[in-house]
């Protein structure tokens, strides 16, 4: 078995899909920087099952991921591939491109509302 740890951001939002037999799956892409060579490599990566229908809808482009799974690679037009069957995945800040109407900003208590003593 090939484990991989992959630290990075999504490159597009997740697409939720059914198998013919029922089975969701969210597929995603993850690219990460190489700080050593300024190299981008990307993986194609695949959440199956509760675990990615539940976590596709905070999958958005630029998201920060960390992602547990086993490696793989396929051939498509001779080209070589980088995969992950994801196991376990944790968002990991916010993501970069937020939008107004999605994202959820707490409110700032004004001056006025703040004690001048501390009540201990």
């Amino acid at each position: 078995m090939k484990t991989i740890c992959i630290s990075g951001n999504l490159t597009k939002d997740c697409e939720l899909r059914k198998t013919q037999t029922g089975l969701e799956v969210a597929g995603f892409s993850v690219a990460v920087n190489d700080r050593r060579t300024k190299e981008v490599i990307y993986f194609d990566c695949s959440y199956w099952g509760k675990g990615g229908s539940a976590v596709s809808p905070w999958l958005k482009k630029g998201q920060s991921v960390i992602i547990n799974g086993d490696f793989g690679t396929r051939e498509y037009n001779g080209k070589t591939y980088l995969t992950c069957n994801v196991n376990s995945l944790d968002l990991t800040g916010n993501k970069t491109n937020q939008s107004n109407d999605s994202s959820y900003q707490a409110p700032v208590p004004q001056s006025n509302d703040l004690d001048d003593e501390i009540p201990f």
